[in-house]
């Protein structure tokens, strides 16, 4: 059986939850670390040992005035920021 070989995208370090939207994680991706789709599925592994295989989103935000470096924010969709606690590591 082939293992696939895992990247690890972040180390959760806060969460916010926009109500609609989902949880979004810190810190960001810099656009020039990263170069998969931009949906992808992701493991949660938290600090527990327990590891999730949720959905994640990739999304470069737009705001004005742009930043000087593109980022990418982790949206984690139907999860709560007790899902998700500071220090959990994020793979894909």
């Amino acid at each position: 059986m082939e293992r696939s070989t895992k990247t690890k995208l972040l180390t959760v370090e806060d969460t916010f939850l926009i109500e609609g939207l989902g949880l979004i994680v810190t810190p960001p991706i810099p656009v020039s670390d990263y170069s998969g789709t931009e949906s992808v599925s992701a493991t949660l592994r938290k600090p527990s040992g327990e590891e999730e295989v949720v959905q994640s989103k990739l999304q470069i935000p737009r705001v004005s005035p742009p930043p000087q470096v593109y980022s990418y924010l982790c949206l984690l969709v139907g999860l709560t920021k007790q899902d998700v606690p500071i220090g959990t590591e994020i793979w894909i």
